[in-house]
């Protein structure tokens, strides 16, 4: 075998087989510059696993040569990728190649209005078949999906499908029936554990996710992209499962700093309540009554919103000059219950009103009302100590 330089002219593969064309600079009878097809070489891999970083356009390649194309049977006849040369070579006068590739800033977008991490399917290219893919690992399956016969990702995996990847895909609005930009760098794990930071118009920004694909994310999102559902810095949490949040010796504190309002929201209906319509959620003695209303205070199970202080206060402030709390409970079968062991005090410096379009009962073995000087009863009729039974009115 012999060693030769030359420049990868282009990275496209009609057979996705992950070869290249190199020019060594030769040139045919008409000034064509004479390209060679030259097999990709990993320095760790097989169908399954691998190091995956075919060299860029431009890039000054070493190449191992076998030039006897008669020996029959010899599976070294051919052009072999051995590496990419790094610095300045003394003594030569290499011409950068001219074609198959893409200048891209990689700091923008291919096009504002280009969707986001999907991949498309293939229809301009060729649809890439699984038997294109064949010599593909895992997780680099996909690096030809974008323009059909241009690799564009790069990086490392094992028999497991664990993976370092960096991804440059994009289909420009222009040339593209379906166009998408997937510009990303991650870790992923052989069972799909991923942490990614995103480039892309749709997801632009950081993502950690788990196996559970659209139920469990999670992304902190720069949204440079008007087509991102996500804001600008936002954090953004799905999880179909618990959310747990505490400090062992220390205070939480939530608050937004100069912007809109907090909400706290819980949706669920009692679809999901223990021992309903789902029992396999649980049962009463598991933390919760039946799917109907019980007793004073209902099914408790789900839809709930909980506030608890297991040793000491629970405090609701609006400190504005004219703020208001408001409990807003419009069902025609709705309560406000206050349930206590000791007192309860209401204290106001201005009018205390108590309005019900049906009735107002107080019942207490004493009832103390006191006013500084007159207390006004006013009513059609009024009945005090009333007999027992009490008569038709």
């Amino acid at each position: 075998m012999k060693l030769k330089q030359g420049t990868v002219y282009s990275k496209a593969s009609l057979t996705r087989d992950g070869t290249f064309k190199v020019w060594f600079g030769g040139l045919d009878d008409v000034g064509e510059k004479i390209l060679e097809d030259v097999r990709y070489v990993s320095p760790f891999g097989n169908t399954q696993e691998g190091w995956i970083s075919i060299p860029p356009v431009g890039a000054l390649v070493l190449v191992a040569h076998e030039p006897d194309t008669v020996k029959k049977g010899d599976l070294f006849r051919g052009y072999y990728y051995l590496g990419s040369i790094m610095g300045p070579l003394p003594n030569t006068d290499v011409q950068v190649a001219e074609g198959g590739g893409s200048k891209q800033n990689s700091s923008e977008y291919v096009d504002k209005n280009s969707t986001g991490l999907k991949s498309p399917n293939g229809s301009e290219a060729g649809l890439v078949t699984e038997e294109d893919k064949g010599w593909l690992p895992e997780r680099f399956k996909d690096m030809y999906d974008a323009k059909g016969i241009i690799p564009e990702s790069l990086g490392f995996t094992n028999h497991r499908a664990d993976a370092v990847k960096i991804s440059d895909r994009y289909n420009s609005t222009k040339k593209s029936e379906n166009p998408f930009q997937d510009y990303s760098v991650g870790i992923i794990s052989g069972n799909g554990k991923r942490i990614q930071a995103v480039d892309s118009p749709m997801v632009d920004g950081i993502v950690m996710t788990n196996e559970h694909k659209g139920k469990d994310f999670f992304i902190w999102s720069t949204g440079n992209s008007d087509n991102s559902p996500f804001a600008e810095g936002e954090y953004h949490m799905r999880t179909h499962g618990p959310v747990n949040m505490y400090t062992l010796y220390n205070r939480m504190h939530l608050w937004v700093e100069d912007g809109l309002n907090i909400d706290i929201e819980n949706k669920s209906s009692g679809s999901k309540s223990y021992n309903g319509p789902n029992p396999k959620l649980g049962s009463p003695g598991t933390g919760g009554y039946q799917a109907s209303r019980k007793d004073n205070f209902g099914n408790e199970t789900t839809g709930c919103i909980n506030l608890i202080s297991r040793e000491n206060n629970v405090s609701v402030s609006a400190l504005g000059s004219d703020s208001v709390i408001h409990i807003h409970a419009p069902g025609n079968q709705s309560r406000v219950i206050v349930d206590t062991g000791g007192t309860v005090d209401i204290v106001a410096q201005g009018k205390i009103t108590l309005q019900s379009s049906t009735e107002i009962e107080l019942n207490a073995p004493l009832v103390d009302i006191n006013g500084s000087d007159n207390v006004f009863i006013d009513g059609g009729t009024l009945h005090l100590n009333q007999p027992d039974p009490a008569p038709e009115l």
